[in-house]
């Protein structure tokens, strides 16, 4: 017996992170992002062993190494380390962010664990890998290395015969470095079926076969048994779930692009809201293990309650994430009203430059209906508005519909262009309502994708009436401009800047640098 228990309030376990000092922490996290400063390394850890406040503990230039030097068993940390990856001839930079959970950290601390643990990983941001461990031996400067080069693909994996242990090669063949996985106290019951289970979600896609697998904790032990598998999706899965258990499994869904289908893997991490506290506190250890069970995957969902798992939710996420090259879509809608629009080309760009063309759409009065229900006037302008922004041979890169009469429920083209977002930002006004779709590029390393923004404008001075009725049209609305990224609501022109988008592109995609 270690002493008697002591009851740990709700509300310290459920209150947000706050950061001791957190300008010098960004400073820190800066640091380790500038390729030009010898410092690669930074490590959070609490103010104290009574604490629930992070605290920069150090920086450095000694890598791996030198920051595991300020981990011991009774520290809980979360660090950041700046890696190089080669790949032939080229250079990349890489981050690995690093969560310890010393196994004998104070009860409290450990206890608020779980809600701290997604505060501190977006205020370090980005990063391409990332290790939890309470074993020291797996933060060595060889292993951070074979884990950047199996996320990036630049390493060959070979099984050694004798031990069993994986070694990975880099791709030069300029060394080798054995990478081994510590117990960490999980264990999956059968594992052998387990693995056969979850091989049949991925290889058997035939109608009526199986799509989803799921595993959970046995009682409140550390060893994963299964919990069930079936053919019904998320729909079906949810229903083994239930608020005081965490659970994990693989949903298999098909993403349909243009004619093709392709079909794609997610990874559901479930934690119930009153999950047994000691068990929360353990789970955090298990993370790297379990991962490394289900990979490979296309998308993860971590869900607290059973609402944030369904189908719809898969799938949105899925085409979030694809970032695929063309983006035309068929049309939704066959019916088609007749042309009441006006349109007028506007040139602009200054000496020197390529023309930008904006066509402006004046929309002539048309009958109104059931001011619940929204219309569309020139609805085929409008769907074709939307192919060519989706569409990157063209250079169309937004397009926007506004109410008729800035109010009632008719929706009208309102433009399109390929001057970006400023250009579809000069025809905002604040009494008005505004629906647009923006095309954007994001680059990462060295690849670029595209992705698209669906911007909501709602003026502050548009007609009260107007603005009640707004939730109503909100379901068709969106459904006109899906699938896309990322969805914008702004009040002001203001708002709407491209950098404020692309930071918000950045971070729907994982690629954004978070310090500022």
């Amino acid at each position: 017996m270690r002493g008697s228990s002591q009851m740990i309030p709700t509300d310290e376990i459920m209150s947000g992170v706050e950061f001791v000092d957190e300008a010098a922490g960004k400073d820190a996290l800066k640091s380790v992002r500038n390729d030009k400063s010898e410092i690669d390394w930074c490590l959070f850890t609490y103010e104290d062993a009574k604490s629930s406040k992070v605290a920069l503990k150090g920086t450095g230039s000694g890598g791996i190494e030198e920051l595991k030097n300020h981990l011991g068993n009774d520290v809980i940390g979360y660090g950041l380390v700046r890696k190089t990856d080669k790949i032939d001839d080229s250079v990349t930079v890489k981050f690995v962010y690093i969560f310890w959970l010393g196994d004998d950290a104070p009860r409290m601390q450990k206890a608020r664990v779980s809600t701290h643990q997604g505060a501190v990983r977006n205020f370090i941001g980005q990063f391409h890998v990332d290790i939890t461990t309470s074993d020291i031996s797996e933060l060595s400067d060889e292993a951070l290395q074979a884990k950047v080069m199996d996320n990036s693909g630049s390493a060959s994996k070979v099984i050694d015969k004798n031990t069993g242990a994986r070694e990975v090669r880099s791709g030069t063949g300029s060394g080798s470095a054995k990478v081994t996985s510590k117990n960490t106290g999980l264990t999956f019951s059968d594992e052998g079926n387990l693995k056969e289970k979850l091989r049949d979600i991925r290889v058997a896609t035939g109608e009526g076969s199986n799509d989803w697998f799921l595993i959970g904790y046995e009682g409140e032990s550390e060893n994963l048994v299964l919990l069930g598998t079936g053919s019904g999706g998320a729909s079906e899965l949810v229903n083994l779930l239930s608020d005081d258990m965490a659970a994990y499994g693989l949903v298999r869904k098909v993403e349909q692009i243009d004619d093709t289908k392709a079909t794609k893997f997610a990874f559901i991490k479930f934690q119930g809201d009153h999950m047994p506290r000691m068990l929360k506190a353990r789970i955090g250890t298990h993370a790297g293990k379990v991962q490394e069970f289900f990979q490979p995957y296309h998308v993860s969902i971590d869900a607290t309650q059973k609402s944030e798992i369904t189908d719809e939710i898969i799938m949105k996420t899925i085409q979030t994430a694809s970032g695929t090259r063309v983006h035309v879509l068929d049309d939704q809608r066959t019916s088609q009203a007749p042309p009441t629009s006006q349109q007028t080309q506007i040139r602009t760009g200054g000496s020197g430059l390529q023309p930008k063309t904006a066509t402006v759409t004046k929309a002539v009065a048309v009958p109104r209906g059931n001011e619940q229900n929204v219309k569309f006037s020139d609805e085929e302008t409008i769907r074709n508005n939307i192919k060519e922004v989706r569409n990157d041979a063209v250079d169309t890169d937004w397009c926007l519909v506004g109410y008729d009469g800035k109010k009632g429920n008719v929706l009208v083209p309102l433009g399109k262009g390929n001057g970006g977002l400023s250009e579809l930002v000069g025809l905002l006004e604040d009494d008005m309502v505004g629906y647009g779709l923006l095309r954007k590029t994001e680059k990462f390393d060295e690849s670029l994708t595209v992705k698209f923004v669906h911007i909501v404008f709602t003026g502050e001075n548009i007609n009260r009436m107007h603005r009640a009725r707004l939730g109503t049209h909100k379901g068709e609305v969106t459904q006109l401009f899906s699938p896309y990224h990322v969805d914008f609501q702004a009040t002001s022109t203001s708002e709407l800047t491209d950098e404020v988008l692309q930071t918000r592109i950045g971070e729907a995609s994982g690629t954004a640098n978070k310090v500022k």
